[in-house]
This record gives structure tokens, sequence and C-alpha cells, in this order.
């Protein structure tokens, strides 16, 4: 679930490794679907509609928000993860395409209610981050929405995250006073044991 620059090393590991997480689709579909029920997380998007899910992989989120009422587009660099989602989403109000962020998303200004991304930030570098944030915040009209790891840390993530290569060892580190700097507001909503929403309001 990452949105890297065209075809990379990146966007091709998750194109071999997308069965595997379209095999986990339920689980997280599950998983998404709880969380955004809560009640926090629900008055912070009261009033919203559209919703634009960058890095929507096999669509887990997407479909998960679908179902709670949203209009969801999703994004993905993965051509593999994308097949998965096609398979998979089955929301009349989900759609996911092939679009890469940092060559800039093909959607007018100020289109969405809010521009969400579910553990693609720490997999990028920074400069690749704030080119996710200024595509965020051009596309948003009310919240940006980081869903990714906090420095809550385990063996196993480490090592995964190692292995894939991204920034998630420095994102842990920095990802609250980047976003508190880029959008100049910041709130935090644990969510999972190590995770949490990063809301930003336009």
């Amino acid at each position: 679930m990452r949105v890297k620059s065209d075809r990379d090393g990146s966007s091709r590991l998750f194109d071999l490794i997308a069965p595997i997480y379209g095999r986990t689709f339920r689980h997280q579909y599950e998983n998404y679907l709880e969380i955004y029920q809560r009640q926090p997380v629900k008055e912070i998007l009261a009033g919203c509609h559209s919703i634009l899910d960058i890095g929507c992989g096999t669509g887990s989120m997407a479909s998960a928000l679908g179902d709670s009422g949203y209009q969801i587009t999703g994004v993905d660099a993965s051509l593999g993860m994308l097949r998965q989602a096609k398979n998979l989403l089955k929301s009349e109000t989900t759609s996911c395409i092939f679009s890469d962020v940092n060559s800039g998303l093909p959607f007018f200004a100020k289109g969405f209610d809010v521009c969400l991304a579910s553990y693609v930030a720490h997999g990028l570098k920074a400069p690749q981050r704030l080119a996710l944030y200024a595509e965020m915040r051009r596309l948003a009209v009310k919240i940006v929405i980081i869903h990714d790891y906090t420095d809550k840390r385990s063996f196993i993530t480490d090592i995964v995250e190692w292995a894939e290569g991204g920034d998630y060892f420095n994102f842990i580190k920095v990802i609250q006073d980047e976003l508190r700097d880029y959008f100049g507001n910041l709130q935090v909503i644990p969510v999972e044991p190590r995770a949490a929403l990063y809301i930003c309001q336009i």
C-alpha cells in the first residue's frame, strides 16, 4: 500500500505480493470498518461525503468506507494491487484507479472532502512524503488523514519494514512534527496498538 514514482522497485514488489494482501482483504476490511465506525472518528468525518484513498492497495479500506456511506475513489501505483481490488470490490460507491502521487494525481483541486493515506507515508522518503502532503492539501476541502504507525515498535514490524526499504524508522520519529510544520495543526487518535490517525484540518 505505497505510492511511489513510476513503476519503481517498490511498486513491482507490491505487484508480486499483491495476492498475499488479497488473502487478508476480509480481515483488513473488518478492521477498517470497526475503526471508522468509532464515535470520535465519525465525529471528525461528520459532514464529509467524498474521500480519496491514496495508496488504496486491494481496496479493503476503500470498501469499508464505501459500505459506511462515503463516496470513495482509490488510487495506487501497483497494478497488481489494483487487479486484486478489481476482483474484491463490490460496492458501487467505490472505484480504484492507477495513478502515482509523485506525478500528480488526475483530479481537480479541492475535489474531495477528505484525502486519506493508510500505511503509505512510512514507506516514503521525506521528499516523497512532502509530495504526498502537497497533493493531499491540494485535493482536500476539509481534512487530511494519515493512518499509519506510531513510535510503539514491534520486532516483526521492524524486520518487515527494514526489508521493504522505506523510511519507517525515521518516519515514526518525525511524523508528528512533520505534519504540524506542514499543515499547521494536528490531532492524533490512536486506533490500533501501534497505529494512529494523524488528522490535519485544511
